[in-house]
């Protein structure tokens, strides 16, 4: 039997990349760290980050975890507010959405699994949004689909 090992990455270790001038997503754990079962990312919004509207995904589910200040959830059916230590899990094909419409900061953490490549959606995301870039409908429309998330109209 061959005994494998764990690696700890601390949070400053995290790659970090910032979405617009209003979120900074971190990946704490990686698809190549955790053979693609788990995605996890800590995600930091400032008032009014405009977040992800309604979607879904078909391969992967995804869970959140308030950590701090309070986060509006779309939980398929309406809007709620969350708060430190509120949970939501949405399994696949599943309607969801996040943003912080409070007038203080937020953070969370996202969980994806399995972990299906979400650290370079983000990363196509961030690079969309650089230096105040608006990216069109089409652009951002094929960045979603191409890593399995289909935007809905609100339910």
């Amino acid at each position: 039997m061959t005994l494998l090992h764990s690696t700890l990455r601390t949070f400053g270790e995290a790659v970090k990349v910032r979405i617009g001038k209003t979120t900074t997503t971190r990946f704490i754990a990686l698809a190549d760290t955790t053979d693609g079962r788990l995605g996890l990312f800590h995600h930091h919004m400032l008032p009014g980050a405009a977040g992800a509207a309604p979607h879904y995904h078909t391969r992967i589910s995804e869970s959140f975890y308030v950590l701090s200040g309070e986060v509006t959830l779309h939980d398929g059916t309406r809007w709620r507010t969350a708060h430190a230590g509120d949970f939501l899990h949405v399994p696949e094909n599943a309607v969801h959405g996040f943003r912080n419409d409070s007038d203080a900061p937020a953070e969370m953490l996202i969980i994806f699994t399995p972990a299906e490549n979400r650290e370079e959606y983000f990363e196509g995301l961030a690079e969309l949004l650089a230096d105040g870039n608006t990216p069109t409908r089409a652009e951002l429309v094929a960045l979603m689909e191409k890593y399995d998330q289909f935007e809905v109209d609100e339910p």
